[in-house]
């Protein structure tokens, strides 16, 4: 399954978009947490304080463990993907099972620039071009208010403009005018966002 965060939260299955029916909204919440914290465990403890601040003890465990639950049953069905893997008391995205448009922005980006330092144009363009082409808008736009989505979608937007100030001096050096007007023109509004 590929799920897209940037332009708004969706699932892909066989490159068919599928819907998701959230037991609840917490489940969501969660799930978004795990998200954002992909590449890393984290404990029950620190997701309890993430969805339900000030709650500790049997009851946090409890809402934790309902949540976790309806979480997986959203995943469910037709689907049987377990979303969540757990080792202990810690959790995360099962990446066996899921591919997130984030993920690969990263990878590809951090490549690209690493790549360009060490003096590889070529391979660098490649990556630096995949990881434009997966920035398809904000990091989960439909959660404004929430901190936690909002640091990691400032995080993304940064790599982004990186990025494209990247691409922008490969253009410049290949000496490509029609490729770099082409790549001005379509990126002026994301690159006016990032000075």
């Amino acid at each position: 399954m590929r799920v897209c965060t940037f332009g708004g939260l969706s699932f892909y299955l066989q490159g068919a978009p599928i819907s998701i029916i959230w037991e609840s909204q917490k489940a969501r919440h969660l799930f978004i947490y795990l998200l954002v914290t992909r590449d890393q465990w984290t404990t029950s403890d620190k997701l309890i304080g993430m969805l339900w601040p000030g709650c500790t003890g049997k009851a946090g465990a409890n809402n934790f463990k309902t949540t976790l639950s309806r979480l997986r049953k959203s995943f469910s069905g037709s689907l049987v993907i377990n979303p969540v893997i757990s080792n202990g008391d810690v959790f995360r995205i099962n990446m066996d099972a899921i591919e997130i448009d984030a993920a690969l922005f990263r990878l590809n980006a951090h490549e690209g620039i690493k790549l360009l330092a060490r003096g590889e144009t070529n391979s660098a363009r490649q990556y630096l071009e995949a990881a434009q082409d997966l920035y398809a808008g904000e990091f989960i736009p439909e959660e404004p208010f929430n901190d936690y989505v909002r640091n990691e979608r400032r995080e993304l937007a940064v790599d982004y403009c990186t990025v494209l100030r990247y691409l922008g001096e490969i253009y410049r050096k290949e000496g490509n005018p029609q490729a770099l007007d082409a790549f001005l023109f379509l990126n002026k509004m994301a690159l006016s966002n990032c000075d």
